[in-house]
């Protein structure tokens, strides 16, 4: 595994875990958006068209969707920040599609740019729950129960 991957990975997991844990229903939907994706993708991989990653793109593709409706539902702005940096991986994605003569370094290029964009999305993600934090705002984890209410003898 690379040094970058490497990085990102356990940078993805440690933003989600303290998102999860202190953030609010918005920052846990973004969790459950990128956690599925991450998921799914796998599943999509080896989709392609010609040297085209056509998989990737739909799983991206999924992820602007579901974070631009989630940025149009929630009055959080990372959650815009988020959608943008979606919006960017779809142009990269669409670049390579449209690169008459696909050579190893546009697809290195490619990926590289969008692993560096995913970097971003996800520390939106960590702004998000910095900003709540700032703001006074209780995480949901506080308020949550996990077992049921015990019912009162009568």
């Amino acid at each position: 595994m690379a040094p970058f991957q490497l990085f990102y990975l356990l940078l993805s997991l440690s933003v989600f875990a303290w998102a999860w844990l202190r953030g609010g229903h918005t920052e846990r939907a973004g969790v459950a958006i990128l956690v599925l994706a991450f998921l799914v993708s796998f599943m999509m991989q080896p989709v392609t068209l010609g040297q085209f990653r056509l998989g990737d793109a739909i799983v991206d593709l999924g992820v602007f969707i579901a974070m631009v409706w989630l940025a149009l539902r929630r009055d959080r702005w990372w959650t815009l920040a988020a959608a943008a940096f979606g919006g960017l991986i779809l142009i990269a994605h669409a670049l390579m599609f449209l690169t008459p003569d696909l050579q190893e370094a546009h697809i290195r290029m490619d990926v590289a740019s969008r692993w560096g964009i995913g970097v971003l999305m996800i520390l939106c993600l960590g702004a998000g729950v910095v900003e709540r934090w700032m703001a006074g705002e209780r995480p949901v984890s506080l308020e949550a129960r996990w077992r049921r209410p015990e019912r009162r003898a009568t």
